[in-house]
């Protein structure tokens, strides 16, 4: 029967040997997402926490995520809210991060040569969007984005993901894939609709 003069040796030689990552070391990306978003904020264990890992379950991306997965990504992750009718993204500007729609409707537009935007969907809670920017890349945005109504958008820049790769692999490996499917079926409905309007116009 080991004495708790032994436990507490052996606690500290695992302290040592398997050190466990600081959260310091994802609550302080950089990148465009901070720039943009600044830090995540201090979330006191009063509900705000578990309101945000509530609400990541929801997201597809993360809903067959585990409980302590979905914790450790509400810390890393930046909140914002935007007044009706302002620019959340612009076309033609390199893209910061992945958006999640927490609350109200965004807008996705595209503005046309002649300078005419057309409107084309509408996302409510729990859409994603801008996927392919949390890959990482110099990606270039096709569309704009605006809110309609007030609207809170939860964001994940390529730095955060960088952050989990260093840290917790596994988690990021997940996301990685998860964001790579939903990449691939956007491009197979993308490309299945260009080739029925060509069939359409002949």
């Amino acid at each position: 029967m080991n004495s708790p003069k032994v436990k507490s040796h052996l606690a500290g030689l695992k302290q040592i040997l398997m050190p466990r990552p600081k959260d310091a070391d994802l609550s302080e990306p950089s990148g465009p997402a901070q720039a943009l978003f600044g830090p995540p904020p201090e979330r006191a264990a009063d509900g705000k926490s578990r309101d945000l890992v509530d609400f990541l379950k929801k997201v597809d991306i993360f809903k067959d995520f585990q409980q302590g997965d979905l914790k450790r990504l509400a810390r890393i992750v930046h909140e914002r809210d935007y007044r009706d009718g302002e620019v959340i993204y612009e076309q033609g500007q390199p893209g910061a991060a992945l958006y999640l729609v927490r609350d109200g409707v965004v807008e996705i537009v595209r503005r046309k040569r002649n300078g005419e935007e057309v409107s084309l969907l509408l996302l409510e809670p729990p859409a994603s969007l801008e996927e392919w920017v949390a890959m990482g890349g110099e990606v270039v945005r096709f569309t704009s984005a605006r809110a309609r109504g007030l609207v809170s958008l939860v964001a994940i820049g390529h730095s955060d993901l960088e952050a989990l790769i260093r840290n917790f692999p596994t988690l990021a490996s997940k996301i990685l894939m998860k964001l790579a499917q939903v990449i691939a079926i956007r491009i197979q409905t993308f490309l299945e609709a260009e080739f029925f309007n060509e069939e359409s116009e002949q």
